[in-house]
């Protein structure tokens, strides 16, 4: 996450403007998730007063969001300084379903991990994983290709490491330009290599000299 000070509320959740209620309710559950004291992926990253601030402006933005005056004067505001085009706030709100997780316990994270090894296991998936840590540089389709293989899905790798969908997903697509700050990138592509079974140094760093080569 960027520097929350100059964030808008609607960036510290990493939602659109014209976000359903649902989505709201979703993005804050996800921040409290990935950000919280129990967070594995960013434990290390904050002091206690820097963590305290910044669920405190999670909490700020949620309540203002889903509470439709508040949000009305919020988005007035915005637009009056130029933060955000009106026009966003014109669009339909497309209503998503709620993800499964969301509806039911947390995944059993013994049982994940039992069946992430035993499929780690199979010779097809260490031919890959091989070949992926030959690579000179891994990128993110070489992450997505050995998560699909194995068959974990997004959101069990968000159950485990408290890494948000949005993240991972600009992590597997390569999209820099909305990666979070290098220190939050790092901790995050070890406890994603972590969970294929990779060494987690060595797809940190090979991931983040691809990503800056790319930008270039």
């Amino acid at each position: 996450m960027s520097d929350n000070k100059k964030m808008n509320y609607y960036e510290i959740l990493e939602i659109p403007v014209n976000a359903s209620f649902f989505e709201i309710r979703h993005a804050y559950k996800e921040a409290l998730s990935v950000y919280g004291e129990d967070s594995l992926s960013t434990y290390s990253l904050f002091s206690e007063g820097e963590r305290e601030n910044l669920l405190r402006k999670i909490e700020e933005a949620f309540h203002t969001l889903v509470d439709e005056k508040k949000r009305s004067e919020y988005n007035h505001h915005l637009v009056e300084n130029g933060v955000i085009d009106p026009t966003e706030l014109s669009r339909e709100e497309k209503q998503k379903s709620i993800p499964i997780f969301l509806a039911h316990n947390s995944i059993d994270k013994n049982m994940f991990f039992k069946k992430v090894k035993k499929k780690v296991e199979e010779s097809s998936i260490r031919e890959l994983t091989r070949e992926i840590m030959e690579t000179a540089l891994i990128s993110g389709q070489d992450l997505k290709r050995l998560r699909q293989a194995i068959g974990i899905e997004l959101d069990d790798i968000f159950e485990v490491a408290r890494i948000s969908i949005s993240i991972l997903k600009a992590i597997e697509n390569n999209e820099f330009q909305n990666l979070p700050s290098l220190i939050y990138l790092r901790n995050f592509l070890k406890s994603y290599a972590e969970i294929l079974h990779l060494d987690p140094e060595k797809v940190a760093d090979s991931y983040i000299i691809n990503i800056s080569l790319l930008q270039k």
